[in-house]
């Protein structure tokens, strides 16, 4: 659960860390081995691009997950702190593994979330789970603090190949200097708001950053499935239900392939 500060910083800042949430040595070593798992099995999916590792061969990419991932997703102390900043009746969008290997050239370039989902109004949160240390060195997230109070801004298509997404925000759109390094021991989490404008560098050490992101929106917004320029098909995500009651009629639970059973 987040601290009234802590609530305050999100809302002012549009990110906060909380500083009492740290999963236990057990529970971090056991998702390791399953990030490890998920890294071996599916040689073909780029590390930064694994969408969906808590189920197993689901859409869009077929990802061969591990229950692991699954477990965490319904983590009460991770529900608890979604829900201080989202209220009580909460939509897993859907998880995303971030891995940059070491030396990796890979780079997330300054975006905000909302423009790439379907979402509407566009609230939501991710919590970005540190499943390694993160610092600068390694490529960690850096943030425009408040940057979340202006509008859903227009994205350009970017043909870079060292890209994890295809479209990113003009230059002219970003103040960099006044961005903050978002640094993480394993086992920490970072929670973020849909508006956020963010990025992530190359991994210029030797040391791997590997993080697990989850996309949780309140169930009072829809998720209407469609979108320009997608890099993959909504209709083919699932989305579920993880926690209180779904109150917009228009979400639609049996879309989407889950996948196989563990």
């Amino acid at each position: 659960m987040l601290t009234q500060e802590e609530i305050k910083q999100y809302n002012e800042l549009g990110y906060v860390i909380p500083r009492k949430f740290k999963l236990e040595s057990d529970i971090l070593a056991g998702l390791q081995s399953a990030l490890e798992f998920v890294l071996e099995t599916n040689p073909e999916i780029p590390p930064d691009r694994i969408v969906n590792p808590h189920l197993n061969g689901a859409k869009p990419y077929g990802v061969k997950g591990h229950k692991r991932f699954n477990e965490l997703v319904y983590t009460e102390t991770i529900l608890e702190m979604a829900a201080d900043v989202l209220g009580p009746d909460l939509i897993l969008l859907f998880t995303h593994l971030f891995c940059k290997n070491s030396r990796s050239t890979r780079v997330v370039p300054w975006h905000q979330d909302g423009p790439f989902w379907p979402v509407k109004p566009m609230k939501s949160c991710t919590v970005w789970l540190a499943l390694d240390d993160v610092d600068k060195e390694n490529g960690a997230m850096k943030v425009i603090p408040c940057s979340h109070l202006g509008k859903a801004l227009n994205h350009n298509l970017t043909t870079d190949p060292n890209s994890t997404l295809n479209r990113e925000l003009p230059a002219l759109d970003v103040d960099e200097q006044s961005s903050e390094y978002i640094e993480l021991e394993a086992g920490q989490v970072s929670i973020h708001d849909i508006g956020l404008i963010h990025s992530s560098a190359a991994n210029s050490s030797g040391r791997r950053r590997a993080g697990l992101a989850l996309r949780y929106m309140p169930s009072c917004c829809h998720m209407f499935r469609t979108m320009p320029d997608a890099a993959a098909s909504w209709e083919d995500m699932p989305m579920e239900l993880v926690s209180g009651k779904n109150i917009h009629p228009g979400n639609n639970f049996s879309l989407g392939d889950f996948g196989k059973p563990w």
